[in-house]
């Protein structure tokens, strides 16, 4: 008796679903920071194709080698079915009279961010991509950030309640990263990979003005490195490279405005080195600025991609009481 009572239970689920309109939509595919682009091929090869190569495939910001900020590929509007319609991240461009850029979720998969740049002209495609570029790649890294971060179940993370006891601030980091360091209110976890790492730090610094504390980020990255992050021999540590400024910009994150910087670090009298993305976020309540970063040791593979992981990673911290 319990099967025709499952099979009608599933099969009157089904039906309510049908009727409120609601289709099942297939998953979506693509590799992380991966985006198709739908265009003529014939404006893929001239200005507005150099225009989206300019914002989408520009090198990232800070990374050993050249890495674009997107791996692009192309197709024509006339092959746009639905062998492609399942794509994460479509940027496609259409001729219509009102020149305008919609951002729309889940439209043939899910998730699926497809965002449409329509104009009159090519010429009318090269203006509102200039305008708004900076959106577009914003909410496709918004998207790639939320689907790592969605791979992972809640007990896939650490307890980090001396984390939170210590330093007020509550973080996810996935327990493939084990415990290095954890003394006098300093954290560092590991990742270990077959050819490197990637790692996470967090510490708190008293508070100043954020403009004065961010100027100082090299001299205290080297202050820390030195106390807690020594290199493989004798008299090496991790240090800030000295030939590189780091880029530094303001952002909104643990519900607060930080700074965020990104550079390169090495090891001092050593060879090693490889990139880091640092959040400095004032605690104003406990008159401190708490510093969370990821850096990666990769020497023989690409970086970018896990420099999302830890950005990824780093963005879900929030400020506790």
């Amino acid at each position: 008796m319990k099967k025709p009572v499952l099979f009608l239970l599933v099969l009157v689920l089904g039906l309510n679903a049908c009727q409120k309109g609601e289709p099942v939509k297939p998953g979506s595919v693509g590799k992380i920071n991966q985006l198709l682009v739908v265009i003529p091929d014939s404006e893929w090869k001239g200005k507005t194709g150099d225009t989206i190569r300019k914002y989408f495939a520009r090198e990232v910001d800070v990374l050993p080698q050249s890495e674009p900020l997107f791996s692009i590929y192309q197709i024509d509007p006339s092959i746009f079915d639905k062998n492609f319609f399942i794509q994460r991240n479509v940027l496609e461009f259409r001729k219509e009279k009102t020149g305008k850029v919609t951002f729309r979720h889940n439209v043939f998969a899910t998730p699926q961010l497809v965002v449409t740049v329509a104009g009159k002209s090519p010429s009318d495609w090269r203006k509102l991509i200039a305008q708004y570029a900076e959106q577009i790649i914003d909410s496709l890294k918004t998207m790639e950030k939320a689907l790592i971060l969605s791979g992972f179940k809640k007990n896939d993370f650490i307890a980090t309640d001396s984390i939170k006891q210590q330093l007020h601030i509550d973080i996810k980091i996935p327990n493939t990263y084990k415990k290095i360091v954890a003394k006098d209110g300093f954290f560092w976890y590991r990742h270990d990979l077959r050819d490197g790492s990637k790692n996470i730090l967090l510490y708190s610094i008293p508070l100043k003005n954020s403009d004065s504390l961010a100027a100082e980020i090299p001299r205290i990255r080297d202050s820390i490195g030195k106390r807690y992050i020594p290199g493989p021999l004798p008299n090496t540590w991790m240090i800030t490279e000295q030939g590189f400024s780091p880029v530094q910009k303001k952002v909104k994150i643990a519900g607060t405005e930080g700074i965020e910087s990104r550079g390169l670090w090495e090891v001092k009298n050593d060879f090693m080195g490889g990139p880091y993305v640092n959040y400095l976020i004032p605690d104003k309540k406990h008159n401190r600025a708490v510093i969370i970063e990821g850096f990666i040791y990769l020497p023989a593979d690409f970086k970018r991609n896990m420099l999302t992981e830890l950005e990824a990673i780093l963005q879900t911290a929030r400020l506790t009481d």
